[in-house]
């Protein structure tokens, strides 16, 4: 079974902080030197997979590998007018061959993963999504996350979904968003190229 693990960027690593704000979510504060201002919502991926970003998040273009990335509010990555009124937040996405496209159970990607407190299963057509309590990427952020696995063409993407302490993310407006991100990207995604097998 493929773990999935956060492989981030040096934006989301290195200049990532997260202060207290009035609302409660924590604020982000990120050094933008040498980011792009044009928000970048759909990322190419291994298999033609195709991963688009929930509405006011945008893909860390530092991040993207064929098979990995990372998605952050867009203002935090220089993309101001883009953010709108989305929570602030973390994705990470990572991707797996699939030639079954069996998703893992919620149990399997906890015990994976070293996760604890599992609640909130839900289980559907190719989803599965609940909420944890685990290691956290970077600091500042709730050890209290969304997960999930969904079955994306050819590949399987293992998502998390991470939020500032009692941040609206981590609530259920995070498996919102996981959801949003999951059937977005299935329909973005071409139905993969099966070849005939070759007559004798």
């Amino acid at each position: 079974m493929t773990t999935w693990t956060f492989k981030g960027s040096l934006a989301a690593i290195g200049f990532m902080t997260l202060t207290a704000c009035e609302a409660g979510q924590g604020q982000f504060s990120l050094n933008p030197s040498g980011t792009s201002t044009i928000p970048v919502t759909r990322g190419m991926m291994a298999g033609g997979a195709v991963l688009v970003a929930p509405s006011g998040f945008c893909i860390d273009q530092a991040s993207l590998t064929p098979d990995f990335l990372v998605m952050m509010r867009c203002d935090i990555l220089g993309a101001q007018d883009a953010a709108g009124s989305a929570p602030r937040g973390l994705i990470t996405i990572s991707l797996a061959s699939s030639e079954t496209g069996t998703l893992p159970s919620a149990a399997q990607i906890a015990t994976a993963s070293g996760l604890r407190n599992v609640t909130a299963v839900q289980t559907t057509k190719g989803i599965v999504t609940f909420r944890a309590l685990g290691k956290i990427p970077v600091g500042g952020l709730s050890p209290v996350h969304w997960r999930g696995a969904v079955v994306i063409g050819n590949q399987i993407a293992g998502v998390a979904v991470y939020g500032p302490e009692n941040g609206l993310i981590t609530t259920s407006v995070g498996r919102d968003i996981l959801l949003t991100l999951a059937e977005e990207s299935i329909k973005a995604t071409p139905e993969p190229v099966t070849t005939a097998p070759l007559k004798n």
